[in-house]
């Protein structure tokens, strides 16, 4: 059985994305820029890394928070604090439009940029990791990091710069407690296990896979295949599909004999669906 393909939504030119008001957003102030590297990358790689594509709650199975934490990182949260209304800013700025239900916000390199956040354990100051990474992009030149391959061969060193150089309570209060505790706190090992997760295209050093449950498990989302949606690793088939079957009561066996996919590929689609295997 072929893999079920998704309608393809209409891209937004790379050069058109790059000139729009969406890519100031996010922008801690007072960085300046050296290049924009996607801007040197090959046209066709860059716009399949930028188009919007996922929904928050499916992004939210992907990175490992709930859907309304996704979203409140992704376009920011109105509040009341202390009897005034207050605006939680958005870590990230959104490839996509969020003004329907319909709408699609989030592209491959949002969901990078989320995992990556994710990673930090809940006590951590998301938007001094965010001006972290602001400090990684301008030293490493680059708009965006964490597609850039240079970003995972450097990010540990430049967070640690960061970390020492600079005044953020976040890691000031971390190097309080002893040198030994400021590399756990700016770069957790969770953070080097994402970043292990995604594969580079070799001309362009820029991520193109990313393996959610890490490279052993046979899921993966690779932007050039099916349209970017998490999907079985040897069989090619959409992980929803699985989902789905098991859901409506389809046995491991009868889902294997109908979409043809193997059954560690079936146990992992489930997994990263959070979806339990029917009897």
């Amino acid at each position: 059985m072929r893999p079920l393909r998704a309608r393809r939504r209409r891209q937004r030119p790379l050069d058109q994305y790059l000139q729009s008001p969406d890519a100031a957003r996010g922008r801690s102030p007072g960085v300046e820029w050296k290049t924009m590297k996607l801007k040197n990358m090959h046209r066709r790689f860059a716009e399949r890394a930028l188009e919007p594509r996922y929904r928050f709650p499916e992004a939210s199975l992907l990175v490992g928070r709930p859907a309304q934490t996704v979203r409140r990182w992704a376009v920011g949260n109105p509040r009341v604090y202390r009897g005034k209304r207050k605006i939680d800013e958005p870590l990230i700025r959104i490839d996509g439009s969020f003004e329907t239900r319909d709408d699609r916000p989030l592209s491959f390199l949002n969901l990078l940029e989320l995992r990556f956040l994710a990673s930090y354990r809940e006590a951590a100051s998301l938007p001094a990791i965010r001006r972290a990474l602001d400090f990684a992009a301008k030293e490493l030149g680059v708009e965006r990091p964490l597609l850039e391959l240079e970003f995972s061969i450097q990010g540990k060193n430049l967070f640690l710069r960061f970390a020492e150089e600079g005044d953020e309570p976040y890691f000031v209060n971390a190097s309080q407690q002893g040198q030994a505790a400021l590399p756990t706190v700016a770069w957790p090992d969770e953070a080097a296990s994402f970043l292990q997760s995604l594969e580079y295209d070799d001309a362009e050093h820029a991520a193109y896979r990313w393996w959610p449950l890490g490279k052993r498990r046979p899921v993966l989302l690779d932007t050039r295949l099916n349209a970017g949606r998490p999907t079985t690793a040897d069989s090619g088939v959409r992980t929803i599909a699985i989902a789905t079957r098991s859901r409506s009561g389809w046995t491991p066996e009868e889902i294997a004999e109908d979409v043809v996919v193997k059954p560690d590929e079936i146990q992992a689609a489930l997994e990263l669906e959070h979806v339990a295997a029917a009897a």
